[in-house]
């Protein structure tokens, strides 16, 4: 009888330890949140053949079951979903609409330290590896790739004189849809303006405004180009859009296929800077080609606007200051790995086919 209740004590106890501590299991279907529409151009050449591309890896034991158009998550959702589990993968997660939450990660966004989005893309993702307090701030979540937008330039009205200094700027009355195109206008000399980005247009369209901060791979498709034909390219403010995994989803993968998604991190932060990368020098081509003022600024040029923003700077310094955390030490990392990626160019992959770059 004792043998008996001993039997089954320890099936009970078994049982309650299977409860207690989940099993990876090969087969899971992952749910995608993406805030994107489904035409949109990382959907299509990035975000789905790199789902297909792990599909394919783990033999078909892992599937993806998309929520496009923001049906399950919306931009400002992304982090809390991921988190509280109501989504298992976000394509684009928007660090950008929860930035008190990444303090230290936002040290990538003080403006004007990258020429490309490749270089930006790569010193994210080493950042993320290498600095304890970056890492530390995703908790509860997994990256699987590093990504940043194209970035903030100044655009300016075809009947405006082209911005080729900061003295040029000084003044002048700059549209922005965002807080940090308002604050760099002010920082730079100019007269921001904080408009609607559905309001931009008929800004220009009027004469409302000298000019704008918006991202130049888009300025086409946003018919920008309408009224705007001086481009002053000068690395402007960007928002970082990371993929990442729920860390209850990630914890249900097995070894192999969490392996799997590790071997391809690299590629998708490459992936995802060469094609802003191209959508930007194909809007350059295109604005170059009907006669355009297309302007960069010389290295002594860029450390005028870069002394000018030094606030913002001084700013995200004293935030690192109040949470006990070395500011100064994390800054110098940055530089470092941005001086390491500088003028770097993309590798491909064979995943990512010939029919996304324009």
């Amino acid at each position: 009888m004792k043998l008996m209740t001993r039997t089954k004590a320890f099936g009970l106890a078994g049982a309650i330890t299977a409860f207690a501590t989940p099993i990876a299991s090969a087969q899971m279907e992952i749910k995608v949140g993406s805030y994107e529409p489904e035409s949109h151009y990382l959907v299509e050449y990035v975000y789905k053949p790199y789902l297909k591309e792990i599909e394919k890896r783990t033999n078909g034991e892992l599937t993806f079951r998309w929520f496009h158009g923001g049906t399950l998550v919306k931009a400002p959702q992304t982090v809390d979903g991921l988190k509280s589990g109501l989504v298992d993968l976000v394509v684009t997660t928007g660090l950008f609409t929860q930035e008190s939450l990444f303090p230290a990660t936002h040290v990538m966004t003080l403006p004007f330290q990258f020429d490309s989005t490749v270089e930006a893309t790569h010193v994210f993702q080493k950042a993320f590896h290498n600095i304890p307090e970056i890492q530390a701030e995703f908790e509860g979540l997994v990256p699987l790739g590093f990504h940043v937008s194209d970035f903030f330039n100044l655009h300016i009205h075809k009947d405006v004189a082209p911005v080729e200094t900061l003295e040029d700027l000084q003044g002048l009355e700059i549209g922005a849809f965002s807080k940090s195109g308002v604050t760099y206008s002010e920082m730079l000399g100019a007269t921001p303006r904080n408009i609607k980005l559905e309001d931009l247009y008929v800004s220009l369209q009027r004469k409302a405004i000298d000019g704008i901060w918006f991202p130049t791979a888009p300025m086409i498709k946003w018919k920008m180009t309408d009224h705007t034909s001086n481009h002053s390219l000068v690395g402007g403010p960007f928002v970082m859009i990371p993929m990442t995994m729920s860390q209850q989803a990630w914890d249900k993968l097995t070894p192999e296929q969490q392996e799997i998604f590790r071997s391809m991190e690299n590629e998708l932060t490459n992936f995802t800077g060469a094609i802003v990368d191209n959508r930007r020098a194909s809007s350059v081509r295109k604005m170059e080609g009907r006669g355009d003022n297309i302007i960069t600024l010389p290295p002594e040029e860029k450390a005028k606007w870069v002394e000018a923003a030094r606030p913002a700077y001084d700013e995200w310094m004293k935030t690192m200051e109040s949470k006990g955390i070395d500011g100064e030490a994390i800054l110098a990392k940055i530089q470092e790995y941005t001086a390491e990626f500088k003028g770097m160019e993309y590798t491909s992959a064979e995943w990512w086919g010939d029919s996304w770059q324009e």
